[in-house]
């Protein structure tokens, strides 16, 4: 299944597609992921899978998810402090685009990289999700009242933010996230080798750690790989980040795109030759 919404800051076709299979008993949520995304790899999309396994555990429906790559404003600052390349909004929002196309699951928030002026954190991302949200219930749920289930006690829709251990201990997420807005929580998504915190339903759940080789994608070693390119290479980039987005960044389809991106390619040392 085609799934195609480029540059709609919050796309909800996904949302859609699962509404007419949804369980009428049981309360309805969606995912969100914010970071980096320098770039965005399969990785940030197996987190919130991992997140949505813990959360039907738990009864719930989880009807979308949505990756949402930071804003220049945040990612530029911090690659500096780290000496390392950072890779422009509108590069990491493509490839992000391109990592998710077909996922009938996963799609990507556009609303937070796109944001003119100054960059908003991870809890005005959630709040403005949450709105929008709300939005789609007030003006759909007469037509669709399926609609309804998102809502919690509240009466906003219920979202849940995916994260790391890190991210959840630096920003007090075992806390839960009521002190940024209400009816959204935590699902914290550990590595193999982490021990997280206890969970703490309804507010903070805890996931498995993703199986497998997805586990260890790292953005830094994919940046190292599209400057190496080559064929093993390119074979690990289609693991990592998806068979278009490996061809688009170290040559295959990278042409008719240079000019747009000359300015990502380039800090890359990428050419257009």
């Amino acid at each position: 299944m085609a799934m195609d919404e480029p540059w709609q800051p919050w796309p909800m076709q996904r949302l859609h597609h699962a509404l007419p299979g949804a369980h009428r008993e049981r309360p309805a949520c969606v995912l969100l992921t914010t970071g980096a995304m320098n770039p965005p790899h399969k990785g940030h999309a197996q987190l919130l899978r991992q997140a949505r396994e813990r959360l039907e555990g738990a009864g719930y429906q989880v009807w979308a998810a949505w990756m949402s790559p930071s804003h220049d404003g945040y990612v530029g600052p911090k690659a500096i402090s780290k000496r390392t390349v950072h890779l422009s909004s509108k590069l990491r929002l493509h490839l992000a685009h391109l990592l998710v196309l077909g996922d009938p699951f996963v799609a990507v928030g556009y609303w937070e990289a796109s944001k003119k002026g100054s960059w908003p954190d991870f809890p005005q991302v959630a709040e403005e999700l949450q709105r929008t949200l709300k939005r789609l219930v007030d003006d759909q749920a007469e037509l669709m009242p399926t609609l309804n289930l998102l809502l919690g006690e509240s009466g906003w829709p219920r979202v849940f933010y995916a994260c790391g251990t890190d991210h959840a201990e630096r920003c007090g997420l075992y806390d839960g996230f009521g002190r940024f807005c209400a009816d959204v929580g935590v699902v914290v998504v550990p590595r193999q080798d982490e021990a997280p915190e206890p969970e703490r339903p309804p507010e903070v759940f805890v996931a498995s750690a993703a199986p497998g080789e997805v586990a260890g994608f790292s953005s830094t070693k994919i940046r190292e790989s599209f400057q190496i390119a080559g064929k093993d290479e390119h074979a690990y980039l289609c693991n990592a980040i998806c068979e278009a987005a490996a061809d688009f960044m170290i040559g295959w389809g990278q042409l008719s795109w240079f000019e747009e991106f000359r300015t990502d390619f380039e800090k890359l040392h990428l050419s257009e030759s």
